[in-house]
């Protein structure tokens, strides 16, 4: 076989590589739409509503409005209570009595095995606990939010195969990092290693971190503040073989939540994946962000 036959051959190789995964990038595509769309995507959001021991009742000053106050108010739904390590709901006992759905009277809200169980329901509001920094939030939707219908999508780069790259992992043990979110509080994040590659000939590297059992990269690159989000997107990465290689395709780089909503907690990329160079894939910037 000679040279050229061979470049021919592992050319022809990549570019079917490249076709298979134009078919999972428009499912890809497709399902991120759904998923911020989703009763618990992050389109919804209507308020991060910061818990302490005094605020613990939950009023509704509006039919588009709730709030938390030091007391309880005329359309009082219930209030938190605060426990070693807990959060529960006391729904108020005159809703409880009246209302057509059924409601618990008490319902602990953190810690929930299950993001979603640990969620509570009234008229076109859900709500669940969260906790940053060793504060406690109430992540706020409103199920009819108008942003639901006004949402038509997330702007794409086109597949671009070249930015689909070997790497090599180096795996981390008992190592930890601190990463920043968007309200300056500092997250310590279990490291599961490094990755490794190259790009137009030149080396990279990214920290990955461990976020569900899976490989998680926060990065930046060249694009951030100009076609794509200002503080850096998001990579899910599959776990590399036995000999330590994996792939990390940024076709399928994704915004993080606060690109959507103001009412996000979003951690931003570490020093050490700012990368010096123009990631022209994966998601740009959202319109009117």
């Amino acid at each position: 076989m000679n040279r050229f036959t061979a470049l021919f051959l592992i050319l022809l190789f990549y570019n079917q590589q490249a076709n298979a995964q134009v078919p999972e990038f428009e499912n890809w595509k497709q399902a991120r739409v759904s998923e911020l769309r989703s009763e618990d995507g992050w389109i919804n959001l209507a308020g991060l509503l910061w818990l302490d021991v005094e605020n613990i009742f939950l009023n509704q000053i509006s039919d588009d409005s709730l709030v938390l106050s030091d007391r309880a108010g005329k359309k009082n739904i219930g209030s938190f209570q605060l426990g070693n390590d807990t959060v529960w709901f006391n729904f108020n006992s005159k809703l409880v009595k009246n209302s057509k759905r059924l409601l618990p009277t008490k319902s602990l809200q953190y810690p929930s095995e299950n993001y979603a169980l640990g969620a509570l329901y009234y008229d076109h509001w859900k709500w669940t606990v969260i906790q940053r920094g060793g504060l406690y939030a109430i992540r706020l939707r409103d199920l009819t939010h108008p942003e639901l219908k006004n949402f038509t999508g997330i702007p794409v780069f086109d597949y671009n195969p070249n930015f689909r790259v070997v790497a090599f992992f180096e795996p981390r043990f008992n190592e930890t990092m601190e990463i920043p979110n968007v309200l300056g509080q500092l997250i310590e994040w279990k490291v599961m290693g490094i990755l490794r590659f190259e790009l137009e000939g030149k080396k990279y590297e990214l920290t990955a971190l461990d976020e569900a059992g899976k490989l998680f990269v926060i990065f930046s690159d060249e694009t951030s503040g100009k076609e794509t989000y200002p503080t850096g997107r998001y990579l899910y990465v599959n776990y590399p073989d036995r000999t330590g290689i994996t792939e990390v395709d940024f076709n399928f780089s994704y915004n993080p939540p606060c690109a959507f909503t103001p009412f996000a907690t979003c951690p931003i990329p570490p020093k050490v994946n700012r990368l010096p160079v123009a990631l022209n894939a994966g998601e740009k910037v959202p319109e009117g962000h």
